[in-house]
């Protein structure tokens, strides 16, 4: 009888030790691969709240091994994320999860609190990180690149709420920044990033940018800014500059733009706007600048979309314009017919102009307003 009890305890014990063993193996899953211990040094992390019925939560990486702690106990490995696709967790309750990513070995991270939010991050030393995409995040008001990822060769960090304070001022191999609609960043310092191509600062709260140190850059956005002021070395090779919606009440610095070739100021506060020395522009909005009543373009000139509608142009501005346009053969087709085309409407000197310069010129007067 005592042998029994005694064999009865022994199978329950190793019953029990074998049932918290198969709990404690399914909370590690994924690939078969071995990882350090994660640190604050080593890892990426944050915060997510489950507060609706979404409880899903994405992360795209390549380049290297990675590991999750998904904040509820369970950690998955990865050893290729570049070969598996997007990486899906969904979560059972409604609470705050604190999310660690170990990403020393990743070249690349893309992480977005867009449809189940993200708050609080944190990063760690990331030198392999070449491409960051960083989105939708709140709670944070500061990032600093330059010290996490100083190799980072191209960033995106899009719809943060929180953000006040941008370190990428390290990052000398960045080649294109993405930094777009952080409503409280007010100002960006991207002074001697050398590699430096492509600028989209479009949708933040800056009212003053300096690009100087920034030989490289062919392409500026800053659409919907507060921006009065932009800060330029002499003949920068810039030839995209998008300046919608901003403050500018003048563009003295465009004489330092010699090949631009395509430029939107489209909604400023501009009075006057001279391009006749800018040669190499084939695209102009100058559109929605309600008291623009000057504009100067090259004769003979390479362009071939000019919108200057909803301005203050008097007929004789406009008639201007019209004559420095380049004369066209009679187009082949109708859609050729639409390659050139001008648009003038809503000015003070729409009625009065005249138009027959255009038609003879076979140029395409678009009607549509936008």
């Amino acid at each position: 009888m005592k042998f029994n009890k005694l064999l009865s305890g022994l199978v329950g014990i190793c019953l029990f030790f074998g049932f918290t063993s198969c709990v404690e193996d399914k909370r590690i899953f994924g690939d078969d691969i071995e990882i350090p211990e994660l640190t604050d040094d080593n890892t990426v992390q944050f915060t997510v709240e489950v507060a609706s019925d979404w409880k899903q939560i994405e992360v795209i990486a390549g380049g290297g091994r990675m590991a999750i702690e998904w904040g509820d106990g369970r950690l998955q490995k990865i050893e290729d994320p570049g070969t598996t696709g997007p990486i899906n967790y969904k979560y059972g309750n409604k609470k705050i999860y604190q999310v660690r990513i170990w990403a020393e070995e990743l070249d690349f991270l893309s992480i977005s609190g867009l449809l189940l939010p993200a708050t609080n991050l944190r990063m760690g030393y990331l030198p392999g990180i070449r491409s960051l995409n960083l989105n939708s995040f709140s709670g944070t008001t500061e990032l600093d690149l330059s010290g996490c990822c100083p190799n980072v060769e191209d960033v995106n960090i899009g719809n943060w709420s929180d953000l006040e304070r941008l370190d990428i001022t390290q990052c000398k191999q960045l080649e294109r920044a993405d930094i777009y609609t952080n409503p409280r960043l007010t100002s960006l310092n991207i002074l001697n990033l050398p590699k430096l191509k492509d600028l989209n600062c479009a949708g933040n709260g800056l009212t003053t940018l300096s690009l100087k140190g920034t030989p490289a850059l062919r392409t500026l956005y800053c659409n919907n800014n507060p921006l009065t002021a932009i800060d330029l070395e002499e003949d920068m090779a810039i030839s995209g500059l998008f300046i919608q919606n901003c403050a500018f009440s003048s563009l003295d610095f465009l004489d330092r733009l010699p090949v631009l070739s395509e430029f939107s100021c489209r909604s400023n506060k501009l009075t006057t706007l001279d391009l006749s020395n800018h040669r190499s522009i084939r695209f102009l909005d100058c559109s929605f600048n309600r008291n623009l009543n000057h504009l100067s373009i090259p004769a003979n000139n390479l362009v071939q979309i000019l919108r200057c509608h909803s301005c203050n142009l008097k007929a004789n501005t406009l008639n201007e314009i019209f004559d420095a346009l380049v004369s066209l053969p009679k187009p082949s087709t109708p859609e050729h017919g639409k390659d050139y085309r001008i648009s003038f409407y809503d000015n003070s000197g729409e009625k009065g102009c005249d138009m027959s310069i255009l038609e003879s010129k076979n140029w395409y007067i678009d009607t549509n307003k936008n």
